[in-house]
């Protein structure tokens, strides 16, 4: 019986996908129950691919400004329109990515700063695709001194952008990952299927249910993005071990629900700081009176037939979420170190 019609297989799938977000926290209560009190396992080691060797450990402190770069890896619909603007708009920061290569900018034979809407400052190229990126790159982008920080959403080719002596710092913020994917399905069905212009007949009137159900929907996108592994089929539990090791190592961690705390991490760790009032007033508006670049759709309620189809095809997602929010209150240590800040 297909996930999400009600019936005993799909009490099982349901199980099965609560058993596997909490698989951690059962495991230990099942061995405090037990009275085992048996040492804990190594960790398994788990190596990098070579593409991250330019990338910074996120605890090699202090972050050396004009020597590493600020590389924001933008995972869709998770707050990254308001991080560009908040970078952007109201700290001033020359940013590399996908609008720099608008009007044209990006058929230009060499690297220079131009600004558009809202006074952000971008240097022209474009570093959303593997095109932009590898013109970035034979035009030296990390070594030019013209950018404060580079945002993609792809990881590995965006990461082969640094280099030894000009390593980049990643920096990404997470949502949960049933809430991301509902959000970039209500995001695409407006802004795209139901226009006259882009309309998609066969999805413009889609329930999310039926999206789901046909086959059509992405999955664990965090998992194969930090692997990857983007056309691989079914992923493993040793892609979900990388995962998870690339954000421990490599990535200072924010969670969309924890947007203030983030956000100050932030700053903190790169050292980034409001130059005036205006400026400040910019981050205030931004970050407490309102989320601007925010998208309204319906609420996936936890519980109902959507959110278990969504989770369906998310469940590594899932479990590297948790992962990250246990990485999010470590990485608090950072700072009360005063390593930072």
């Amino acid at each position: 019986m297909p996930l999400g019609v009600k019936g005993d297989d799909d009490d099982d799938d349901k199980t099965e996908i609560l058993r596997l977000i909490n698989s951690k926290t059962m495991e230990q209560d099942s061995l405090e129950a037990m009275g085992n009190l048996r040492p804990k396992p190594p960790d398994p080691v788990v190596q990098l691919p070579s593409s991250f060797e330019s990338l910074v450990n996120v605890d090699e402190l202090p972050f050396q400004r004009g020597i590493d770069i600020p590389f924001y890896w933008h995972i869709p619909r998770s707050g990254g329109g308001t991080v560009n603007d908040v970078l952007g708009s109201c700290l001033k920061l020359t940013l590399a990515a996908d609008a720099g290569a608008s009007e044209g900018h990006g058929h230009e034979d060499s690297l220079k700063k131009v600004t558009f809407a809202r006074s952000v400052t971008y240097v022209n190229v474009d570093t959303s695709t593997h095109q932009g990126i590898e013109r970035a790159k034979k035009l030296n982008l990390a070594s030019s001194g013209l950018v404060d920080v580079v945002i993609s959403p792809l990881l590995h080719d965006a990461s082969s952008l640094f280099t030894s002596t000009r390593r980049g710092r990643m920096f990404t913020i997470i949502r949960h990952p049933v809430e991301r994917a509902a959000s970039l399905f209500y995001f695409i069905q407006d802004t795209q299927w139901k226009q006259p212009i882009t309309k998609n007949d066969q999805f413009a009137d889609i329930s999310i249910e039926n999206f789901y159900k046909g086959g059509f929907a992405e999955n664990n996108w965090m998992t194969r993005f930090l692997t990857n592994e983007l056309t691989k089929g079914e992923l493993t539990d040793d892609d979900l071990l990388v995962a998870k090791e690339v954000l421990k190592k490599k990535c200072l961690i924010g969670l969309l629900e924890e947007k203030a705390e983030t956000f100050d991490r932030i700053e903190k760790y790169f050292g980034w700081k409001p130059k005036n009032s205006s400026e400040q007033e910019c981050l205030e508006k931004k970050l407490e009176w309102a989320w601007p670049m925010k998208h309204r759709h319906y609420n996936i309620e936890e519980g109902t037939d959507a959110w278990y189809l969504i989770a369906n095809q998310n469940k590594l997602d899932l479990q590297l979420y948790q992962y990250a929010k246990e990485l999010f209150q470590k990485q608090a240590e950072l700072f009360e170190r005063k390593k930072v800040g």
